[in-house]
């Protein structure tokens, strides 16, 4: 995790990567154990065997710190499968050329025990997160305790990362064990838990840097749980920190790679999002877990929860303004955008105007050219214009200015789901492995509020090739591509806000 004033990225850090872990989360530990191998900072030599064991680690020679590194990489898998699993589920992004099953391409097709969803790799939201969440749990509660060399900014990481881990759980899941053999903790207490970490770490006060990602991670949290005072005190704290600041994981090549890079035909973007991809220029770019922007939008939803709509749309366009002010970078775009099953081409010519529903004006601006070089943003992007959307008087047209916003500019950043209102179910690796989960139970089956439509209609488009050889692409047969159904309008009229429903 690094922060960031700069409207630059800084230079990348490589973690020490740990293998993918055995069967439930005390894989955390085998994980934790394997990281270790080589590491010059422990000495396990009361042991014959070549993997140190719990005890060996508590005795080691600064055991915290020889940790970290682990647990650094963990939460790059766990922030790789979120990101992925809310760009597929839901209306960011669908399956194209791949091996990832069906169950991830849409809110109602996901199923508990679906072939990816279950999945340890990159894919597999739930694994990782428990993961990270059993890693961080030893670390606190086995490994700091004995440990008189770890110190309280060291403290204070392995806080922030268990909170990320039961933040990201309370915004994407219905409910989560957190021990073996425990009921599933509602997405509720999954979030009271994500704040009590991150309450430690302020209260550790490690530096200014893991303060301030401390904050934004409140305000988030916050958020999620419906609080919108503190949402609001928590998001303004950290923009009075630093109006620019943005908190990042950072990725390796090689080793656990940025999971939006390279741009492939495994995925393809709804295409009013298509100037946004790839946002990941090379195998090394960090994600934004926090950052400005995504402060000015939550107090935007504070203000909407009010009625305070002239102020929601200023608190939208100050996230715009600086989104417009964020880097971009040019990747030579070798995706053919092309649909599966059929082969035949997507829209990937920029004279094409897109239209978010039937309801909607076309729009230019929003495909680029492919293949060839593209020019994207990097950290936020969105469609909209600050001076717009301060001008903007209708509620509706407010809270809809909002929902797009947050797409845009929060795009592939792992929030989506959770914007939507879908709640993900546990994975069957843990319905078969607890006695008290059984196949049935509420939190065994995705919750997809009535407001999305069945189907894989939020994935859908027409025509589907707007080229008269849609198998080459080339001549327009028509410039004009309508999208099914705008879930930002949809939101925006049915009043969804993690705050209530809005005047």
């Amino acid at each position: 995790m690094t922060h960031s004033s700069h409207t630059e990225r800084e230079s990348h850090m490589a973690y020490t990567t740990a293998p993918r872990g055995a069967n439930r989360w005390a894989g955390a530990l085998l994980l934790t154990l394997v990281a270790l191998a080589g590491c010059d900072t422990l000495d396990p030599t009361k042991v014959n065997n070549p993997n140190p064991t719990a005890e060996d680690l508590a005795n080691a020679n600064e055991p915290t710190r020889s940790l970290l590194p682990g647990l650094r990489a963990q939460m790059a898998r766990a922030l790789n499968a979120t990101t992925n699993a809310n760009a597929l589920i839901s209306d960011d992004y669908e399956i194209g050329f791949s091996n990832v099953t069906g169950e991830m391409n849409s809110p109602h097709f996901v199923l508990a025990d679906g072939g990816t969803y279950n999945t340890y790799g990159g894919f597999g939201i739930y694994w990782n997160l428990q993961e990270l969440r059993a890693f961080a749990d030893f670390v606190l509660e086995e490994i700091v305790p004995g440990d008189a060399s770890a110190t309280n900014s060291q403290r204070a990481e392995a806080h922030y990362l268990r909170g990320m881990a039961y933040l990201l759980q309370g915004e994407n899941f219905i409910a989560v064990p957190n021990a073996s053999d425990t009921a599933p903790l509602p997405w509720e207490d999954l979030l009271r838990l994500a704040i009590q970490d991150f309450d430690a770490v302020l209260a550790l006060n490690p530096g200014a840097d893991r303060v301030l990602a401390a904050r934004a991670a409140l305000a988030r949290a916050h958020r999620a749980l419906g609080n919108p005072g503190e949402a609001e005190s928590f998001a303004n704290s950290a923009l009075s920190a630093d109006p620019n600041f943005v908190v990042q994981q950072r990725f390796f090549a090689g080793e656990i790679e940025n999971p939006n890079f390279p741009p492939t035909r495994s995925r393809q973007p709804l295409p009013r999002l298509d100037f946004l991809d790839p946002k990941a220029d090379s195998r090394e770019t960090p994600v934004a877990t926090a950052k400005a922007e995504e402060m000015h939008l939550i107090l935007s939803e504070v203000a909407m929860a009010r009625g305070a709509y002239a102020q929601a749309a200023g608190h939208i366009a100050d996230a715009v303004r600086l989104a417009h002010e964020r880097p971009t970078g040019q990747s030579v775009s070798d995706d053919l955008r092309t649909n599966f099953p059929g082969i035949t081409v997507r829209p990937r010519t920029a004279g094409v105007l897109v239209r978010a529903d039937p309801e909607s004006p076309y729009r230019a601006g929003l495909v680029l050219t492919r293949p060839g070089p593209v020019e994207v943003p990097v950290l936020s992007g969105t469609s909209l214009a600050a001076d717009s959307v301060a001008a903007l008087s209708d509620p509706e047209d407010i809270r809809h200015a909002h929902w797009l916003a947050r797409q845009e500019i929060l795009f592939l950043e792992g929030r989506r789901l959770n914007d939507l209102g879908v709640r993900l179910p546990i994975a069957a690796m843990e319905i078969d492995a607890s006695p008290l989960i059984s196949r049935g139970d509420a939190a065994t089956v995705v919750q997809v509020p009535s407001y999305i439509p069945q189907g894989n209609a939020v994935n859908e488009f027409s025509p589907r090739s707007p080229y008269v050889n849609q198998t080459a692409g080339g001549e327009l047969a028509t410039n004009e591509i309508t999208i099914e159904v705008d879930l930002n309008r949809i939101l925006a009229r049915e009043r969804v806000s993690r705050f209530g429903t809005l005047p």
